[in-house]
């Protein structure tokens, strides 16, 4: 790994990103953020990237972009996705192949678009985030389950296939995050349990660093 560390942070700018963006910051770490719209001025000290991850050759851009802005890469983590409800009585495959394409492809592509970089990092990490709801799902919220679980199955997959290369990978499972859309969307539930974004970050940034070698293969709840 570089001196500094240098990460590539897909949904950057969504609900959980700031507070993952400024743990990463904080620990000295460069940083590449991904937005599909227009990338905020704030944090100062990010170098921002614009993508749509909606397939192969996007991905592969973005990873450009950032290599060309930071120098490299010895981090990937995968915030990209988002959530959706399907009415269990109205579900059809359409709610599925959103869901995929919401929060299983943008995963997928983005990690096979950044491993050659990974591979040459020397200590190369990825994180990749599932969700609680993949283990215990509501009546209405099974295409979105079933999407993070692929993307938490497919972590381990990749986390041995990786192993002898030094790449490692990790799959973090949130509960509910403490997001602006989250209260909005529920402003009478109990916050207790909802986790930090920053905590989260703080996790994240652990899972990439040496400090955690030699953790691959895992999934980890929190919240």
């Amino acid at each position: 790994m570089a001196d500094a560390g240098r990460v590539l942070i897909t949904g950057a700018t969504g609900g959980a990103g700031g507070g993952v963006v400024a743990a990463f910051l904080e620990a000295g770490w460069r940083v590449a953020g991904v937005s599909r719209h227009d990338p905020p001025d704030e944090p100062a000290g990010v170098s921002w990237v614009r993508a749509d991850l909606a397939d192969a050759e996007a991905a592969q851009r973005m990873v450009a972009d950032a290599v060309a802005a930071l120098g490299g890469l010895d981090a990937l983590v995968c915030l990209a996705g988002g959530y959706s409800s399907a009415p269990f009585d109205e579900l059809g495959w359409a709610d599925f192949e959103k869901q995929i394409a919401t929060s299983l492809r943008p995963t997928v592509e983005s990690v096979l678009a950044a491993l050659p970089e990974l591979r040459q990092s020397g200590d190369g990490a990825i994180v990749t985030i599932g969700a609680q709801t993949a283990l215990k799902p509501g009546r209405n919220a099974g295409p979105y389950a079933a999407a993070k679980a692929a993307v938490a199955t497919w972590s381990l997959s990749l986390a041995a296939g990786l192993k002898s290369s030094g790449v490692r990978v990790n799959c973090v499972l949130p509960g509910t995050l403490n997001t602006g859309a989250n209260r909005e969307s529920m402003p009478d539930a109990k916050r207790d349990a909802w986790v930090e974004p920053r905590e989260l970050g703080n996790l994240i940034v652990y899972l990439c660093s040496p400090d955690s070698r030699p953790l691959t293969g895992t999934a980890i709840p929190i919240g």
